[in-house]
Order: C-alpha cells, then structure tokens, then sequence
C-alpha cells in the first residue's frame, strides 16, 4: 500500500513540475517574472542606470518600444514575430539572449518553452503581486 501511494505521489509531483499544459495559462507573476528577474533584469529591468537599452522586462510599457530594424520585443499571440523569443532560442551565441559574451548561460529548454507559451497565450502582463487582489481557487471535486 505505502509503495502504490509513493508511486501516486511521483506521478503527481513530475506532473507538477511539467510547462504549463493549455488547459493551466502561463501566469506572468508565477511563470514568467521569475525568469526574466533572474535572467534579464540585470539589463532590462528597474535600474535606469543599469539598463542595457530602453527595453525593459519588468513593465508591460517598456517591453512595447520600438527596437532597431522595426522589430517588435512582444507580439502576444506570436512567437514567431516577437524578438523576444527569437533572441532566446537562437543558436547563434552572438545573438543570443541573455549574452553568452556575459557569461550568462541559456536559458533552459523549460523556461524558453514557458515564455513561448506565455506569448502564445497572449503574452498577459500582471502587476506586482503584491498589488493583485487575492482570487480564491475553485474547489476541487472529490
């Protein structure tokens, strides 16, 4: 008995930790944010003084500037066209994001797949968590 429910809670946990499947949207604040903070915000984040370029990853507003050669960093609903993830999934380490040149490693397959997804599905910004109304979660049926 105490194997079958091990099993159980395997299964379950790698399910967990799988991408977002359709049915669960990619959230910006759980999914998204997290990577951009840890990858990105270094030159595209909050700190003008820091800041690579006008491009910024932290706001919705600043994702939206106009980039060189009339490139869009974010056209929700298409991966394809958004700079964005072109940057990311590149092979070529001179074009890559964030920069190879830097030190910085690529990002991983999970978490590349995730901001397509989260583009895919419309590329939906969420303020500041701290600033979101709480949402109580639908009960499960047993």
């Amino acid at each position: 008995m105490r194997i079958s429910r091990l099993v159980g809670f395997i299964a379950i946990g790698s399910c967990a930790s799988g991408v977002a499947s359709d049915a669960a949207p990619v959230q910006f604040n759980r999914d998204i944010r997290p990577i951009f903070s840890e990858n990105c915000f270094a030159c595209h984040g909050p700190d003008a003084s820091k800041r690579m370029t006008a491009l910024r990853l932290d706001i919705e507003d600043g994702a939206n500037v106009p980039l060189s050669g009339g490139r869009v960093a974010l056209v929700p609903g298409d991966p394809a066209a958004s700079e964005l993830y072109a940057r990311i999934s590149t092979e070529d380490r001179t074009r890559r994001m964030p920069p190879a040149a830097f030190g910085h490693d690529r990002l991983s397959a999970r978490e590349i797949e995730l901001i397509r997804l989260w583009i895919e599905q419309g590329a939906d910004w969420q303020g500041h968590w701290a600033f979101q109304r709480p949402e109580r979660p639908d009960v499960p049926a047993d």
